[in-house]
């Protein structure tokens, strides 16, 4: 039974430090490498950016740009996300019929949205931003705050 236990702590150690090595930081798009010569390089992650497509073009251009990124939300006719690094931002830019591709929520007068478009702008905007809940970080005791049902009662 003690080495039943003994693997199972040194299994959940390597698993914690897979997990950690393996994971990244989202607010850090930055991650560094090791070139041949030994030299650290910077290297961008890929990012959610917003495409932003003009109605007479949109499906010309989302088959170029499904070609040159990942389509992670559509919202036909002209508003897509992506999962892009610069170059593949560069390359998206370049399609014909793409009228802007935005890292940040974009103005929505000189592109002129619809209610529909705005609402979904918003909604991503509003999921990259930080959150803010009451009690984020406290314990489950915390005065002014109701602790978790006790199960079974």
């Amino acid at each position: 039974m003690r080495k039943a236990s003994v693997v199972l702590a040194v299994l959940s150690v390597v698993v914690l430090v897979s997990v950690t090595a393996c994971s990244h930081d989202a607010t850090n798009p930055q991650r560094g490498g090791i070139s041949e010569d030994g030299e650290t390089s910077m290297v961008e992650t890929p990012r959610e950016q917003l495409v932003v497509l003009a109605s007479e073009q949109a499906e010309a251009a989302l088959a170029g740009i499904e070609a040159a990124a990942p389509v992670t939300q559509l919202l036909r006719p002209r508003l897509l996300l992506v999962l892009a690094d610069p170059d593949a931002r560069e390359n998206i830019r370049r399609i014909p019929g793409v009228l802007g591709v935005y890292g940040t929520a974009p103005d929505s007068e000189p592109l002129g949205l619809s209610p529909e478009e705005q609402l979904f702008v918003d909604a991503w905007a509003a999921r990259r931003a930080p959150k803010t809940r009451p009690g984020e970080g406290s314990n489950w005791d915390t005065p002014g705050f109701e602790p978790p049902d006790i199960p079974g009662r």
